[in-house]
């Protein structure tokens, strides 16, 4: 099979986009992705599957904290901002959007669908990835937005039924 087969079935894919930021306080980073999902409900875990040559993967291993933060519509830019879209190198990423930082946990998107904040429980190395398994510490929802989608390689919104 060839690897561009897999990755034009793939774009087919619609994913949520997420903001998965990682490390504690002003030694944070962060990456837009989609490859994100529940685990279990009790206890309470989920998946992340990180480049495992990303300076956020670097810095979730070394603190062991990180937050899915789930993206609406009306975050669009920060998602392209921690996907490198318009982003200059060395560019803080954080500008984009309000985010809730605080000295032992990873950024927080404030006006996220909902965060998971999160402690590493295991990560399993597979190829060019760390499959990230996290204990869900903590969930903030805060609410009214259309999620944002990934599909066809843009994003786009999901119009909920009876939104404007």
């Amino acid at each position: 099979m060839q690897t561009d087969d897999f990755r034009r079935g793939m774009r087919r894919l619609a994913g949520a986009v997420t903001i998965v930021t990682a490390g504690k306080g002003e030694d944070a980073g962060g990456l837009t992705a989609t490859a994100v999902c529940s685990l279990t409900a009790e206890p309470p875990r989920l998946l992340a599957c990180l480049n495992s040559g990303g300076a956020t993967f670097d810095i979730l291993r070394k603190h062991g904290r990180f937050c899915v933060n789930l993206v609406g519509s009306s975050d669009r830019a920060a998602a392209e901002v921690f996907a490198g879209i318009g982003a200059a190198p060395g560019e803080d990423r954080f500008a984009a959007g309000a985010w809730v930082r605080t000295a032992d946990r990873a950024p927080r998107l404030a006006s996220a669908l909902a965060a998971f904040e999160c402690s590493v429980h295991s990560i399993t190395m597979l190829a060019t990835h760390g499959l990230v398994i996290g204990d869900v510490d903590a969930v903030h929802i805060t609410g009214a937005d259309d999620p944002l989608l990934y599909h066809e390689g843009r994003f786009a919104r999901l119009a909920l039924p009876g939104a404007a």
